[in-house]
Order: structure tokens, then C-alpha cells, then sequence
């Protein structure tokens, strides 16, 4: 699913969505933030005038509110709409009050002030965050600086936006601020990846990452992904044998897990006159992140002449980068050396770090 975040210069008019601005800016009766359609519909949800027929013209979305100031999760039911009066879409359903435990939480908002929006779900909305920023908020004020200068001013309010715009406006802000929720974050990405595929030093790092709360879904997505990522790592690193294989650098090339899932290396080959074992670990970051090995493949890599390690990293659309370890049976035999378990204990799987291994 594509990423559908915006960021938005937020007026007069929209900060009315908010009951104590409403009241006190006495500018209209909005009681809604616009949401711009060369962006919101032209670029995120292209085909939502024809979902108007079935769906209606009422969107009902959970709205995660974040900010300003840091301040954590506000969680609501909202609607997006578009009446036949409106020009834009809008998100409205009715005001957003104060939490009860936060008087004027958002008092402090004035316009010119930014709001970061990631719309999730297919074909229409289905959750919606929303990221205030403000000028006035010392904990704000560096990053809106960063952010403003992505908004082209005058008619266009709002423009998507990446996650790796926002890491690069963000770079100077504390682990702990709420736009680290929507910015790219290589080593929550990195940790979340560990955790997914069974590491245990990761957890920490992730639970310590307030903005980011970590739901089965967002687990089960991890999950998904670096399954995904083995398997494009697994073609590429086929491909490749193929290409060797061409070059008469490589003979008896056999995809071995793609006929056994289960085998404890994916690829046998002949090169340079010996049969070599190969086991593809691939990630879509970079080197650094831990490799994962199950026992099984220890201790068939322990008992191997050749067995070698490749690392598949910076996993993309283009392609990937590739570096080998070779023959790293003695390594394998250290580790099976270390593990000692009291009697109905086994361990499954270890984490280890790539520079370790030559």
C-alpha cells in the first residue's frame, strides 16, 4: 500500500475544527480542515468521485490526533465529507474538543501553523492521522521552521509529502516527538525487522519509542515484509547464480528451498571447483541489521566443507547490493559451542551481526 501522507498550511477557517479556536477566532463557521483535492483526490484517492455512487458522500474515518506541543495520541470517530456546497473535501463530522485531561491542549494553534496528515486504507480512507505543529510550541517551532519551507504558499496549502522529506526536516528532534510516527526512521525500521523475525535486543528500543506504538498489525505488516524481502533476496540471489553460471564461473546451480522450503540453505553450487552451500539472508536496509539463523541452518553450516553466508541488503524495486561470507563453518561450530541449555530447553534461532562474520 502506497504511502498517502500530506502536509498542509492550516488557515484561519480550518483550525474552526477545534471548539475552543471556533470560538475564539471568529472567522466563519467552517468547522473543518479542507482537504485539498489536487492532493487529497488527484493524488492519494483518484478514483473517489466514482466511489461517491456506493459509498456516499460521508467517509466515516478513526482520527488519530497527535500534537501540538508532543502531546500524545487523542483518539476519535470523525467523517470525511463533501457536500454539494463544499469545494474540497473536508474533515469535519463534528468539533474536536479538548481532551478532558488537557485544557487548551490546542489553544495555542494559530494559522500559518502546519498539520501532517497519513491517510491509510483502500479503496477509501479508513484511519487518518493528524499531526498538529505549531509556531508557538517550543517543542514544535524548529521542526515547523524545517516544514514550512515544503509548502509553495499562495493557493497551494497542502502537498504530499515523503517519509524521508520529513526524516530530513526532523533530523534534530528528540526519539520521543510524535513526527517520528510518520517520518522514515531506518533504526525503528531496523528494530521493528529484528523483532519481526524473532530477535530479542531489538524490543527495548521499540517500546522506548513512545510515538510509535507497536499494534499486531503493525507486527503482522513487519512479518509480512520481511517475508517478502527473503523471497525477492532468494530471486535476485538466483538470478545472479544464473548470470555466474553464463560467465562459466558457476555450474550445478540449484535452487534447493525453492522444491524444500524447509532445507537449511537455499542454493547449491559448484564454484571454483567446489560444491558450496548458500544461504540468502536479505533485508531492504542497510548491512548492519542482524542476520537471523535458525539452529538448523547452524549446525547443517557447522557440519558443511563450504557453506556460505550471502547478505542481501538495501533490498529495493532496482535491485540490491550483495557481500559473501564464505566457509563460515568454524563460526557456526563457535556458536553451537556457546549455547548450553539445561535438559528440555532448545534453543531455535540466533541473531548475529554481519561485521562479525569476514
Amino acid at each position: 500500500m502506497p504511502d498517502r501522507i500530506a502536509l498542509k498550511r492550516l488557515t484561519a477557517s480550518d483550525l474552526t475544527f477545534f471548539e475552543s479556536l471556533f470560538r475564539t477566532l471568529d472567522v466563519g463557521n467552517q468547522k473543518s480542515i479542507n482537504l485539498n483535492a489536487d492532493v487529497f483526490v488527484e493524488r492519494f484517492y483518484p478514483t473517489l468521485p466514482d466511489q461517491i455512487s456506493t459509498s456516499g458522500d460521508v467517509i466515516n474515518v478513526s482520527l488519530t490526533v497527535l500534537g501540538p506541543d508532543g502531546a500524545g495520541p487523542y483518539l476519535l470517530s470523525r467523517a470525511i465529507t463533501k457536500r454539494e456546497a463544499y469545494k474540497n473535501w473536508r474533515l469535519n463530522g463534528e468539533f474536536i474538543y479538548d481532551p478532558q485531561d488537557q485544557p487548551g491542549r490546542f489553544d495555542q494553534m494559530a494559522a500559518g501553523d502546519l498539520a501532517v496528515f497519513e491517510f491509510i486504507g483502500d479503496p477509501l480512507p479508513q484511519k487518518v492521522t493528524l499531526l498538529l505543529i505549531s509556531a508557538n510550541s517550543p517543542a514544535d517551532a524548529s521542526l515547523r521552521a524545517n516544514l514550512n519551507t515544503l509548502v509553495p504558499g499562495g493557493r497551494r496549502t497542502m502537498v504530499d509529502v515523503s517519509r524521508d522529506q520529513l526524516a530530513a526536516a526532523t533530523a534534530s528532534v528528540p526519539a520521543t516527538h510524535p513526527i517520528w510516527a510518520l517520518a522514515k526512521d531506518p533504526e525503528f525500521e531496523s528494530a521493528l525487522e529484528d523483532v519481526a523475525l524473532g530477535g530479542t535486543q531489538s524490543i527495548e528500543k521499540l517500546t522506548s519509542r513512545t510515538p510509535r506504538p507497536i499494534s499486531a498489525a503493525t507486527l503482522a505488516a513487519a512479518k509480512a515484509a520481511a517475508e517478502r524481502n527473503g523471497r525477492d533476496g532468494e530471486a535476485l540471489a538466483w538470478f545472479h547464480l544464473r548470470k555466474m553460471q553464463d560467465a562459466q564461473q558457476a555450474s550445478e546451480i540449484e535452487w534447493v528451498a525453492n522444491t524444500n522450503a524447509v532445507a537449511s540453505y537455499d542454493f547449491s553450487a559448484v564454484i571454483g571447483g567446489m560444491t558450496r552451500r548458500i544461504d540468502a539472508k536479505s533485508t531492504n536496509g542497510d548491512f548492519g541489521r542482524p542476520v537471523h539463523m535458525s539452529i538448523a541452518e547452524i549446525i547443517v553450516a557447522a557440519q558443511s566443507e563450504h557453506y556460505d553466508l550471502w547478505r542481501i541488503y538495501d533490498l529495493n524495486q532496482d535491485g540490491a547490493r550483495l557481500r559473501i561470507a564464505r566457509d563460515i563453518g568454524a563460526a557456526a561450530q563457535k556458536i553451537l559451542g556457546g549455547i548450553s541449555m539445561p535438559k528440555g530447553v532448545v534453543v531455535d534461532s540466533v541473531s548475529i551481526d554481519p561485521a562479525t562474520l569476514t
